[in-house]
């Protein structure tokens, strides 16, 4: 960046444009998330974390560059003795911090396939009283957000493949015979919402909720409640159907120079 005579260290905040996408993508499974974040520019660095996530995938796109280091063979924690499962997580989250270092000198998008795989493996890793290493949340959270940042830093797009789980809560009301008085009762809702780290949703430029719509047999993406790119007041809550991911650039960056997306 150029800098401005007499500002110190402020730059021209013209010079500083970075074409990237850095978003969350959060849906039931089946609904297009990783082939919408496989259309993103290549090299891509995937991250797999979830078994099968990527069967059948990566033949759809030959020409295509596409690393992959597979974890998911990993995540049978429930089959584990605790001392082994911290140990294995720290194990992978290590092979995992070596494996970024790469991925950001190298890819032009970075896919973590689920990221909240990636947030239990590094709870498991940090925030157990068997680990070696152990760290309060407040540093997980650091570490957690310095991923988003190195990302931005070095211009790549970052895709974090969320899954869904039934939300708990308030479902109604009953009476209680011993007291006579009305008692709320709890229970799964109905509403979905993403697992994971729970402040994605914040640090990504965008938030998208991703679905298979039966009746026009296509999939659809909705941008949700955060979208600091482009004309936020026309994408936010826009559902569109078979979109990819060069479509959804061209409408965040719709100045972006010809070519940036190659």
């Amino acid at each position: 960046m150029k800098k401005s005579s007499d500002w110190g260290e402020f730059a021209d905040a013209k010079d500083s444009e970075r074409y990237n996408v850095i978003g969350s993508s959060q849906g039931l499974g089946g609904s297009g998330k990783t082939h919408f974040w496989l259309t993103a520019p290549g090299p891509i660095a995937y991250f797999l974390l979830d078994p099968g996530g990527l069967k059948s995938m990566i033949s759809k796109f030959p020409d295509k560059e596409i690393k992959l280091i597979d974890f998911s063979g990993e995540m049978d924690w429930g089959r584990q003795e605790r001392r082994d499962r911290v140990q294995r997580a720290l194990d992978i989250y290590r092979r995992f911090e070596s494996a970024w270092d790469v991925a950001i000198r190298k890819a032009r998008t970075i896919v973590i396939d689920k990221e909240d795989k990636l947030w239990e493996t590094i709870r498991y890793a940090h925030d157990e009283v068997d680990s070696p290493t152990p760290k309060n949340f407040y540093e997980l959270n650091l570490d957690y957000a310095a991923l988003i940042a190195q990302a931005e830093a070095a211009g790549c797009n970052l895709g974090l493949i969320r899954g869904m789980k039934e939300k708990w809560g308030k479902i109604g009301q009953r009476l209680d015979r011993l007291t006579g008085q009305m008692k709320d009762t709890t229970g799964f809702t109905g509403e979905w919402v993403p697992r994971g780290q729970k402040e994605v949703t914040e640090l990504v430029q965008i938030n998208m909720e991703h679905r298979w719509d039966d009746e026009d047999r296509e999939f659809k993406v909705k941008i949700l409640e955060k979208c600091r790119l482009g004309n936020a007041v026309e994408l936010l809550g826009q559902e569109m159907g078979s979109m990819d991911f060069l479509t959804l650039a061209s409408m965040l960056y719709p100045d972006a120079p010809e070519g940036v997306w190659s």
